[in-house]
């Protein structure tokens, strides 16, 4: 069969889409976390991910993360193409990018490689220096993420009182509320488990899968350490203590990650019992889940 000429730049998305099927039938897809995506390599320096959650937003801060973060102390991979398609019943993303060779920190012994947590610790601290106006992803879209449960944001945060007014919804149950203007928004990854973390093989460290990624206050990016991985111990807690002393948190930074656990579990309590109650009729007005309205002008439902 004869080979398809193709350029990630300039040929057409239907072109491109009979790419990666062809060379997910001849390869497979090298990466299927089971999270609504897959990796599918199609030449020896791109690769595609592919999924109904691979979404514009994440294409967006990726690419920003690419342009501001110093390469000689992580590297994020270039964004080359991004497109939508319908697929079987939704849509899917295309998100074309530069393949990344290497180990993930999962296929890597730690304890002989004890410099890799300090250098994690630090590239935190060179994302906290990467700054930003709007809070969620780069170019809008709905934030993603552990903080945000299973199913993420379900409203844009047009700006930090809009973000505020998300969170103070969810933290009214315990009778708590938190203020979130004086702290630069930064930018955060969201997700540094160790599968998305790749040891390259000039030894520098890539950071992939950026759909949680967005611009959020410093210590976001600490408070979900502890949520990426059902074996939490030999990575995140270390990592977790390395990046707190490094960035000098305060006492208060430290209060508001407390209140953050209790706006993830909102979430996630709201997400599990939400199609029950509609379907008992109730209208999710009380506290956490009214649908029906919107935070300081934002986009959707609240």
């Amino acid at each position: 069969m004869e080979a398809i000429i193709w350029d990630v730049h300039s040929s057409s998305e239907e072109l491109l889409v009979e790419v990666c099927r062809k060379a997910r039938e001849a390869n497979g897809n090298y990466s299927d976390y089971g999270r609504g995506y897959v990796m599918v390599k199609i030449s020896d320096d791109i690769t595609v991910k592919i999924g109904g959650l691979v979404i514009a937003s994440e294409a967006r801060t990726q690419e920003f993360a690419n342009k501001n973060a110093d390469p000689t102390i992580v590297h994020v991979p270039r964004v080359h193409r991004f497109f939508e398609r319908e697929g079987r019943g939704s849509k899917q993303g295309y998100l074309f990018m530069e393949y990344v060779q290497g180990r993930t920190l999962e296929e890597i012994y730690l304890a002989i490689r004890p410099d890799i947590i300090p250098r994690m610790a630090r590239i935190i601290e060179h994302f906290g220096q990467i700054q930003g106006q709007i809070p969620g992803p780069i170019g809008g879209g709905l934030a993603q993420g552990h903080i945000f449960g299973d199913d993420g944001a379900d409203i844009e945060f047009p700006s930090v009182p809009g973000f505020n007014a998300y969170l103070n919804k969810r933290l009214a149950v315990m009778k708590k509320s938190i203020d979130l203007t004086g702290y630069p928004l930064v930018l955060c990854h969201m997700d540094l488990c160790r599968r998305n973390i790749i040891l390259r093989d000039d030894d520098t460290l890539s950071l992939a899968n950026w759909n949680d990624a967005g611009l959020y206050p410093r210590f976001f990016e600490i408070r979900v350490l502890s949520y990426l991985n059902p074996w939490y111990g030999p990575f995140d807690v270390p990592l977790e203590e390395d990046a707190t002393a490094l960035l000098r948190l305060t006492k208060e930074e430290e209060r508001l990650m407390d209140l953050l656990r209790i706006v993830r579990s909102v979430n996630l309590r709201a997400q599990l019992c939400q199609p029950y109650l509609l379907r008992c009729g109730h209208d999710l007005t009380e506290n956490i889940a009214d649908r029906r309205g919107s935070y300081g002008g934002g986009k959707g439902v609240s």
